[in-house]
């Protein structure tokens, strides 16, 4: 794509400082939207998806529209990000929240069928509104936008994220450090208990670190493990008591669903590719050679850009309207969408992975 306002950067890709407000980004608020109208129209879940369509929409409709719509040709900016496109992130907390309070109030009408609709629905949005979104938030330098991913992240019960994330995977990714990084081999399956395990641990060891240089109490108000934790058992108390005790299992179910969302993007994102250990012990720097990237349109939308995954390692602060999808990075058959589908078949996953690893080098 041409576009009159464009600069080439040093790389070879296309970057514009038009200001222009992108609408594209707005698709990510179907998940509230379309999971709401469904069961409104359709109650049982047989006719418009009714509970279902959440998970409908994220892992058919999602990856069929990208497959069709092919390649992403919007060029990053490269002059100052459009407010509301800036707002957008932070407008999926009260999304969000907004989704999940439906679902716990709908909780007692629906069926065992519905139930678990539900809960695969509410975890499978919340993996992109709740936890892609924080994820996004959680870079940026202002403390509200931090505090909003937090908050975020305590919605799904997985605060530890925001340590582990940003003060632990982005040093440590494509290293055997790094629970983060799946291994060349490794299931989907072995992967994410993994991670999940390795970020919770790797979270309160960098926290009590923090706390100890600093001199303050490990198990005080200043540890922010704990208090993003205290946050989300805060919140399933709530729930609890307000909506009741099938209702507080859906918000766990929810949560767990929606931490191995964001578990199998990770698998995605990193699979076997290493960086060289020096000689000297440390590990080289992180180039686009450590990440998978896809630079497919409509799920670029639905995740603010995450598939330009190497250019956001290289700048972790990098708004998303900036993030490029980087040549030299080595490149998914499919989209994000499609491959976290193809990663739940490992043979599959390690007929279409493997040889295309040993092309990396």
């Amino acid at each position: 794509m041409s576009d009159a306002n464009g600069a080439t950067t040093p790389n070879g890709t296309k970057a514009t400082a038009a200001s222009a407000f992108r609408w594209r980004y707005l698709l990510v608020f179907l998940l509230v939207a379309g999971p709401i109208a469904s069961w409104m129209l359709d109650p049982t879940g047989f006719l418009a998806g009714g509970s279902w369509m959440g998970l409908v929409m994220i892992h058919l409709l999602v990856p069929a529209l990208d497959a069709l719509a092919g390649e992403d040709d919007e060029v990053p900016l490269n002059g100052r990000t459009p407010l509301m496109n800036r707002l957008l992130p932070l407008l999926c907390l009260p999304a969000w929240y907004l989704l999940l309070f439906w679902a716990m109030a709908l909780e007692s009408r629906a069926s065992a069928w519905g139930w678990w609709g539900l809960a695969l629905s509410l975890g499978a949005s919340g993996g992109i509104l709740a936890i892609n979104a924080a994820h996004e938030l959680i870079h940026r330098p202002g403390r509200i936008e931090r505090t909003a991913g937090a908050m975020l992240l305590v919605g799904v019960c997985y605060g530890a994220f925001k340590i582990e994330h940003v003060r632990g995977h982005h040093l440590r990714v494509a290293t055997p450090l790094d629970s983060a990084s799946a291994r060349r081999g490794e299931s989907v399956y072995a992967f994410i208990p993994r991670s999940v395990l390795g970020t919770l641990r790797h979270a309160w060891t960098l926290e009590r670190n923090r706390l100890v240089a600093a001199g303050e109490q490990v198990w005080g108000p200043r540890n922010e493990w704990l208090r993003l934790a205290a946050a989300s058992a805060g919140l399933a108390l709530l729930i609890g008591g307000v909506f009741g005790a099938t209702a507080l299992a859906l918000f766990l179910a929810a949560s767990v669903v929606a931490v191995v969302e964001l578990e199998i993007i990770n698998y995605v994102e990193h699979y076997g590719l290493q960086r060289l250990q020096l000689p000297d012990g440390r590990f080289e720097p992180v180039t686009p050679a450590h990440s998978w990237n896809a630079n497919t349109g409509v799920v670029n939308a639905f995740l603010f850009n995450l598939q330009r995954h190497a250019d956001h390692h290289a700048h972790a602060g990098r708004d998303y309207l900036h993030l490029r999808s980087l040549p030299q990075a080595p490149t998914l058959p499919l989209g994000y969408g499609a491959m976290v589908l193809v990663a739940l078949l490992p043979p599959l996953w390690r007929r279409l992975m493997d040889a295309r690893l040993a092309r990396t080098g």
